[in-house]
């Protein structure tokens, strides 16, 4: 009997599995055509405006014209800092759209230990629609973060 429990859930387990791999070959196949992730505007990050920079806020485009906004900081973040990119949209029926690195499918505020985030992916064909990419970086003196650095990339398509 504990063999047939075995098999039966081993057997339900490569069901699963095969259900999962089935979806797997599109999702690469739509990646594979969206290649040539390039940055098309940059700023670097400076405190008060002046040098040195502190990491980079870049606009990125892939060849399906997917837009996202990335910060990389120089050094990983230390205690009680973070760093966050944020895209703004100009244009379309989502103009005004502000989305972060920890909006749903970006992968979350530049935490300690850590040098880069992104924002979702927004695609957008349509000539009319451009984008900024922001980013800023936050210090937690003991009463909540506050912002300390902060720049941002030419609006651009």
């Amino acid at each position: 009997m504990k063999t047939l429990s075995i098999l039966l859930s081993t057997a339900g387990l490569a069901g699963v599995g095969a259900i999962a791999l089935a979806a797997t070959p599109a999702q690469a196949a739509e990646a594979a055509t969206c290649s040539g992730a390039r940055s098309i505007s940059s700023a670097p990050m400076l405190r008060d405006h002046k040098p040195p920079s502190w990491g980079t806020i870049r606009l990125v485009r892939d060849s399906c014209y997917q837009y996202w906004a990335e910060v990389t900081m120089v050094s990983r973040m230390p205690a009680n800092a973070k760093a966050n990119a944020f895209l703004v949209q100009y244009g379309g029926a989502n103009s005004g759209r502000v989305l972060s690195c920890d909006s749903s499918g970006g992968n979350g505020s530049v935490i300690q230990g850590q040098r880069t985030c992104r924002t979702p992916k927004v695609k957008a064909t349509a000539g009319s629609i451009t984008f900024t990419a922001i980013g800023r970086e936050y210090h937690n003196y003991g009463g909540g973060y506050e912002e300390i650095s902060e720049n941002a990339t030419a609006r651009t398509r």
